[in-house]
């Protein structure tokens, strides 16, 4: 899932829950958020600028790299240390719940996703959508996407070859 959809769902959920978690919210917006922050220091180690700009545009290819590193602070070791620090600062549940509900998120989108793109795949009988050529190694490809939120509906993915896809996030 986006960055942008972490931060409205979050900042979503904050603004709802804010009559009965008070200022626990900023911490519950900052745990949804603030995870993601592994991807961009895996970026910055890996491509030595500190650059966000530059992080986004590298994240948004065809086939971002998948380095564990990049989700760090999305594996069950890191939830589970944040939970156990919470337990010593109780200050800090309101951001591990944060934490837990990214992932889920992230999990749930994944899996949609898989889903969306494999019934786009068999629609289009593996024909790249673009130069219509066809490939056993087709990649399928998130065409119409809303600003915000995303859309897991298969009339919104296209199948397209390697070199159309890479195209296409260039």
């Amino acid at each position: 899932m986006r960055v942008r959809d972490h931060i409205a769902l979050s900042t979503m959920g904050a603004a709802l829950l804010r009559p009965w978690l008070g200022r626990s919210t900023l911490a519950l917006w900052a745990g949804g958020v603030l995870i993601d922050a592994d991807h961009y220091v895996w970026f910055c180690l890996r491509e030595r600028r500190a650059s966000p700009l530059a992080a986004l545009q590298f994240f948004n290819e065809a086939h971002p790299p998948q380095h564990p590193a990049t989700r760090a602070l999305h594996t069950p070791a890191a939830l589970m240390g944040a939970t156990v620090a919470s337990l010593r600062w109780p200050q800090l549940r309101a951001a591990v719940f944060g934490m837990a509900v990214h992932i889920a998120l992230d999990r749930c989108h994944h899996a949609r996703m898989s889903r969306a793109r494999a019934a786009a795949l068999e629609r289009d009988d593996r024909l790249c959508a673009e130069c219509g050529a066809r490939a056993d190694s087709m990649d399928a490809h998130l065409a119409r996407q809303p600003w915000l939120l995303p859309s897991y509906r298969a009339q919104n993915v296209i199948s397209l070859c390697g070199p159309c896809h890479e195209a296409a996030h260039g």
